[in-house]
């Protein structure tokens, strides 16, 4: 009883948040992470060109399966805030893309089978999730042997700057629940039994890493 209690307190803290912020999102990223989501969609575009049947977690209001859509057969887009996915579907819409699948979901829930996507990608979300470790699972749960998940990750505890602008953020709503450094993030992958076969470091206030990582 407790867990589900805490499980749903969990899911109504991000989705009442992130609801409350759809609106401002793109704004937000054209403003604050322009430069930093352009090399992630470049890298993006390279590492999925023989994707199939991809999943985006978080995707918030679809910048990244927008990019993603002309050369992606069929992309499945979750989000657990109706706010976000209800703009993701008009921006679609007013674009006329048609192969992305919109749904409302729980990173740390994936209602899917086990074994259903050979990409998954998680952009920007781990370190603001409640249990990242479970998320993780449930990425490894529903990814075929031969397939990669793609994490793209900022890292608030990387230096002392970072670590600041990270409490500043925090007292904004934009709350890192893990601050990892590079050398942690990396052991976090790790010990979730993926083997990262790529990596590449996207300097910034907050530094991200750019991660593509397979089972084990």
């Amino acid at each position: 009883m407790f867990k589900n209690n805490r499980m749903e307190n969990r899911v109504e803290l991000e989705k009442t948040f992130w609801d409350s912020f759809a609106k401002k999102y793109d704004k937000f990223i054209n403003k604050n992470a322009s430069k930093t989501y352009g090399i992630i969609l470049d890298n993006l575009a390279i590492d999925t060109s023989k994707s199939e049947n991809l999943l985006e977690i978080a995707t918030g209001t679809c910048i990244i399966a927008l990019r993603l859509s002309d050369h992606i057969p069929k992309i499945i887009a979750i989000d657990i805030s109706p706010e976000m996915i209800k703009i993701a579907k008009e921006k679609c819409l007013q674009k006329s893309i048609s192969n992305i699948d919109f749904r409302i979901g729980d990173s740390c829930n994936l209602e899917f089978q086990d074994k259903s996507f050979d990409t998954i990608i998680a952009s920007n979300v781990l370190h603001l999730l409640f249990e990242p470790n479970l998320a993780l699972q449930e990425m490894k749960r529903v990814l075929r042997d031969n397939g990669q998940i793609i994490i793209p990750t900022y890292c608030h505890g990387a230096n002392f700057i970072s670590h600041i602008i990270s409490r500043l953020m925090g007292l904004a709503g934009f709350k890192a629940r893990t601050r990892w450094t590079l050398t942690s993030f990396r052991d976090f992958v790790r010990n979730n039994e993926f083997k990262i076969i790529k990596e590449y470091l996207i300097r910034d206030k907050i530094p991200l890493v750019y991660l593509v990582a397979k089972k084990v």
